[in-house]
């Protein structure tokens, strides 16, 4: 799967098993990253918490979010692994298709499908991204973090797929 098998120290195979009885899924690219860089695996994991507790964002949005852009992206890995995380939070297979190439079908509400447009403008066309897009979110009721959120995480994606992209076989 990939093309290094980077050695996993005792440490990071014990942040491993605790990772998994934490979130209930350990994906290979975790294990590549942790045993890559346990100190910023650390960080991804927070990262993930921290998005899991959101006291805005509704959770399923950062799936979303990562699952059109991993469409976009063609990150294989990403795409499978988000499809099957939303069609076990109930989603369907003919909603989540339709969002896989429009940002606008995000199957949430209207707020939210605001929140992805403007995180995709701005991970895709950052110089299009504006106050003026940043005041119509705040017009809806996002505050400065939300929006920050929702941008950092497409940007994290993007990001992470393609640190496994380049040691992909």
């Amino acid at each position: 799967m990939f093309i290094y098998q980077p050695t996993i120290t005792q440490e990071v195979q014990n942040t491993l098993e605790q990772t998994k009885k934490e979130f209930g899924i350990l994906p290979p690219h975790w294990e590549l990253l942790a045993a890559l860089a346990p100190k910023r695996f650390q960080l991804f994991l927070q990262e993930i918490t921290y998005l899991l507790t959101h006291p805005n964002i509704n959770i399923d949005f950062f799936a979303m979010l990562r699952l059109y852009i991993a469409n976009q992206e063609d990150f294989s890995y990403c795409k499978s692994f988000n499809t099957k995380l939303l069609l076990t939070k109930g989603y369907d297979k003919k909603s989540l298709k339709a969002l896989k190439e429009n940002i606008l079908d995000i199957p949430l509400d209207d707020r939210h499908k605001l929140l992805a447009k403007k995180a995709v403008k701005a991970m895709y066309n950052p110089k299009e991204f504006n106050n003026n897009d940043i005041e119509e979110l705040k017009a809806h009721l996002w505050n400065d973090n939300d929006i920050y959120d929702a941008i950092d995480h497409a940007a994290f994606l993007f990001k992470f797929a393609r640190i496994i992209r380049a040691y992909s076989l």
